[in-house]
């Protein structure tokens, strides 16, 4: 397979998913390096200068895709390719709207991941076929994350400034039940912060 050299830095805390790209690339593209922590990625940047960042979107301490903001600005010459587990119409939406050159998701074949790679290095961009066969989701916040009725209603309370335990008398449900219901909020839209759940429902127009 013919391939442009270039170096990649790899920023994914699963380890035996990273470890195993890192040895997939190296024969292929040259210089791969890898963190598994989004306090590294910043420094590994500096360090290394590599010419691709394939970047997590739940990058332990970091949001990827506020990662991906920011190093656009900082770093404009370094080509981003978000790689994921979410197949959602927002975040492919966002990955676009800041230019990244890339979204591939986890469960591709490795010869997707290649020749992702491949056509970046090559100056172009390169989105997952399997994006392309994606139903069009509904611009209802809540079909487009298939939350439940319960997941809901404490967005409502969250994004409204109630704390959990607030939620909980409300809804006449137990304290942990709503912590676990955050926990699950939080993983079906890959974020880490009640400051990202406000940002993303209003960007969605459903909540005020």
């Amino acid at each position: 397979m013919n391939s442009s050299q270039g170096s990649i830095l790899i920023a994914d805390d699963h380890r035996m998913f990273n470890d195993a790209v890192a040895g997939m690339l190296r024969p292929i593209f040259g210089l791969v390096w890898q963190v598994f922590d989004g306090f590294d990625l910043q420094y590994a940047i500096q360090t290394h200068s590599p010419d691709l960042l394939l970047l997590d979107i739940n990058l332990p301490n970091l949001n990827g895709l506020e990662a991906a903001r920011t190093l656009r600005l900082q770093v404009p010459k370094l080509k981003i390719i978000l790689v994921t587990m979410y197949n959602h119409s927002h975040f492919v939406t966002e990955a676009q709207t800041l230019g990244l050159e890339g979204y591939l998701l986890k469960d591709s074949p490795s010869e997707v991941l290649i020749n992702g790679i491949q056509t970046v290095l090559d100056g172009n961009r390169f989105f997952d076929p399997k994006l392309q066969k994606m139903p069009e989701l509904s611009d209802d916040f809540v079909k487009s994350f298939l939350l439940t009725r319960r997941e809901k209603e404490i967005i409502k309370g969250l994004v409204s400034g109630k704390s959990a335990e607030q939620i909980a008398n409300e809804l006449c449900i137990a304290y942990e039940t709503v912590k676990s219901h955050r926990k699950n909020i939080y993983l079906k839209l890959g974020i880490n912060s009640i400051v990202e759940l406000v940002r993303i429902s209003r960007a969605q127009g459903w909540s005020e």
